[in-house]
């Protein structure tokens, strides 16, 4: 089963389907103009990306933000040695914000606290208990319209994390073992893991207004599993417009005609 899982994994890494932006990709600096070669190639823009680093330990740094777009926090690996003024635009391992306030990287548990309020705090809570608190700077408070996490567990030593926010219905799927980092997400948009995983974890109905989450682990005839996402807080609703998955028809064989009698 974990063969299975990294495959998946990978999998889904090539088709998109979980990566945050890679920092190598993201913040390459635009050609030069190829009609001017001898004029200088314009400096790429990382502002949508910098902000506060904090070193959260696990050779991790969480990169607070609080502007237009919401609160966030990038956390991005930058090995043991990192110290404050050092670059810190590396692989990016997880996002927290509104939308999804919590996940978990190298056994660190990372929460994005009063995430609605004007000031959001990240607080970063180890395998031992310990925890720290990492404000983020202020900003303006907005409406908290997520509702989760609900925890399901799915067998063979995998559990799923359930989130609806106004973006949609959302799942990080974990592995036990795996030092706590969500190895896939599934959304609206990837609503759904490859068939090359070996298992299935899918979520039917993703823009409708009862998205339901599936999944199968353990192969042959096992029913599979299915969880009701949580409805969203009282006075909050969607970004988008529901549109509802429609049913399957199967084909239906027309009945023989009656032979008239001779």
């Amino acid at each position: 089963m974990r063969t299975a899982l990294r495959t998946s994994a990978v999998t889904v890494a090539l088709a998109g389907a979980m990566l945050l932006p890679a920092a190598g990709a993201a913040f390459a600096a635009p050609a030069a103009n190829p009609q001017s070669a001898s004029a200088p190639a314009p400096a790429s823009d990382n502002s949508r990306y910098e902000g506060e680093p904090v070193s959260i330990g696990e050779g991790l740094v969480a990169v607070l933000r609080n502007r237009a777009e919401g609160p966030e926090a990038w956390i991005r690996e930058v090995g043991p040695r990192w110290k404050p003024g050092d670059d810190y635009m590396v692989r990016v391992v997880t996002k927290l914000d509104r939308a999804l306030p919590h996940d978990r990287a190298k056994g660190l548990d990372l929460e994005l606290t009063k995430a609605a309020s004007a000031r959001p705090v990240l607080v970063v809570t180890a395998a031992d208990g310990s925890a720290k608190s990492y404000p983020l700077p202020a900003g303006e408070a907005g409406k908290d319209c997520r509702a989760g996490p609900v925890g399901q567990e799915m067998g063979a030593g995998m559990s799923a994390e359930l989130y609806v926010s106004e973006l949609g219905s959302k799942v990080l799927l974990f592995e036990a073992g795996d030092g706590g980092r969500s190895f896939a997400r599934l959304d609206r948009t990837h609503p759904s893991l490859p068939e090359s995983a070996g298992f299935v974890a899918r979520i039917v109905n993703p823009s409708g207004a009862r998205p339901v989450f599936e999944w199968k682990t353990q192969g042959g005839n096992d029913t599979v599993g299915r969880v009701a996402f949580p409805a969203f807080p009282e006075g909050c609703g969607p970004s988008y417009v529901f549109t509802d998955d429609k049913p399957v028809t199967k084909p239906t064989t027309p009945a023989p005609t009656a032979t008239p009698a001779r």
